[in-house]
């Protein structure tokens, strides 16, 4: 009988390595092992940096309101590199009739802006006065917006909001696996108003008490904190966490099959022998795990199969300031799709972050795509630039061709939340416990964000201890 190793994790992403963190396999890795597909780490998150330019792939920051992920990037060195966002960056704009709005904050702001009609604006006030609803069953996002705001503040302001963090539909997506907190607040306080009036007071009664501030915190106009990301890029993070556990990672080692022999996990990859473990920990996405465990248990293999995922092509776009007509200052824009244009929004990356563009230059990053648009992978380079220059020239004048641009396209890149996916989860969950020392971890359960991967893996890294089944 082959030896058998204590842990494979299958997946070199944030999850995966964060779960190496949380396992301490830096320091004590016994024959723990962690296998990624693909010839580098991190997934979704990674950087370029090109004549003077710091792009991010996928996600550029995560914001500052998790213990957890500070917690992380202290234990590994990097507080000193973080950089939260700029504080210009907080205003953010709607594209709405060919105009950027600002987003409304406050109730003045609401009452003045020109992203509702008057009646939409009543609407919106009178949301303190909604029955609520407290019924745990399942619910769209758009569907709870429209009833608790109406229905043109959904399409303007939550419509996008879903876009711009999950590149998913409004109506397609499950409020409480998306946005937990807006049911919660809606359960417990019988509505949005009553519930942010509710957490000021108890946070000024907090601050009163302790005599320190305390971070921003989620409400219904969004999640709370300050976007942070490190000194010239996300993929600082990846790069760290990869140097501290070189000696148990293997590149380019796709796995093909996983199954149960005897009291181990045979694994195998392509290329390479059939390894044993006692724990295998699937930290890919579940599409990919869906194909190694097809032949051992149809059953989970179809329930991971049955998360969906989105198509996000990002452009990024490096301009001589003098050939950008607006003054970019601010994160930037979302795009609700009653306007009916390809891109779901723009980020103003260099008016957020430093050292993202070369003196002189500015770099925004342009998202088109989603669940409702996937033919946008089918789009040449060229057409992509043609589409985001039509629809953006009117928005910020962009006076020639960037001088500088970089294409990712994510055929499958972000999980989609869709309604049942509670349900989808659970079984999830409750098959892979049939099977002793099989787990999963990743953003396609709790929440797709950096800081949800690391809370996740967290979890499971206490599970796991508790198990010992890492060595002490």
């Amino acid at each position: 009988m082959p030896s058998t190793h204590d842990g494979l994790i299958i997946g070199g992403g944030i999850s995966g390595l964060a779960l190496a963190h949380w396992l301490g396999l830096d320091a004590n890795p016994g024959s723990w092992e962690l296998w990624e597909a693909s010839d580098r780490l991190g997934g979704t998150i990674g950087t370029d940096r090109t004549d003077g330019y710091s792009v991010d792939w996928g996600p550029n920051g995560f914001l500052d309101r998790e213990p957890l992920t500070l917690q992380l990037v202290d234990e590994i060195g990097l507080r000193g590199m973080l950089e939260p966002a700029n504080d210009q960056s907080e205003a953010r704009f709607i594209v709405k009739n060919g105009r950027l709005h600002p987003v409304p904050f406050s109730p003045p702001a609401i009452l003045t802006t020109g992203l509702l009609s008057p009646s939409e604006k009543l609407r919106i006030f009178a949301e303190p006065f909604i029955r609520a609803r407290r019924d745990d069953s399942d619910e769209s996002v758009f569907d709870f917006a429209a009833r608790r705001i109406g229905r043109g503040a959904a399409e303007t302001f939550v419509d996008p909001m879903v876009s711009g963090v999950y590149g998913g539909v409004a109506k397609e997506l499950s409020l409480p696996s998306c946005f937990p907190i807006m049911r919660e607040m809606e359960v417990e306080y019988g509505g949005l108003v009553r519930a942010m009036i509710a957490k000021m007071r108890q946070k000024k009664r907090e601050q009163r008490a302790s005599g320190v501030p305390k971070k921003k915190s989620g409400s219904a106009a969004g999640p709370g904190g300050r976007l942070t990301s490190f000194r010239s890029g996300l993929d600082v993070l990846v790069t760290r966490m990869g140097e501290r556990f070189r000696p148990i990672i293997h590149l380019s080692r796709p796995v093909q099959r996983i199954t149960r022999v005897g009291d181990s996990w045979q694994v195998t990859a392509a290329g390479c022998e059939p390894r044993h473990f006692s724990r295998v920990i699937l930290a890919c996405p579940t599409f990919a795990a869906a194909r190694m465990l097809h032949e051992f248990d149809r059953e989970l293999a179809v329930a991971l199969d049955a998360i969906p995922y989105a198509p996000i092509v990002v452009v990024a776009t490096g301009h001589k300031r003098e050939d950008i007509t607006h003054d970019l200052n601010g994160f930037g824009f979302l795009i609700p799709r009653t306007q009916r244009m390809r891109c779901l929004g723009s980020i103003w990356t260099s008016s957020i972050f430093a050292e993202r563009a070369p003196s002189g230059h500015r770099q925004f990053r342009t998202m088109l795509g989603g669940a409702g648009d996937p033919s946008v992978l089918d789009l040449t380079d060229d057409q992509l630039w043609q589409t985001i220059r039509r629809e953006l020239d009117p928005l910020l004048g962009i006076k020639a061709n960037p001088v500088f641009t970089r294409i990712y396209r994510w055929q499958q890149g972000i999980p989609q939340y869709t309604l049942g996916h509670r349900e989808r989860r659970a079984k999830i969950e409750q098959l892979a416990a049939r099977h002793p020392g099989l787990s999963v971890v990743g953003n396609a359960f709790y929440g797709v964000g950096l800081n949800d991967c690391v809370k996740m893996a967290h979890r499971l890294a206490q599970v796991i201890q508790k198990t010992n089944a890492v060595p002490a």
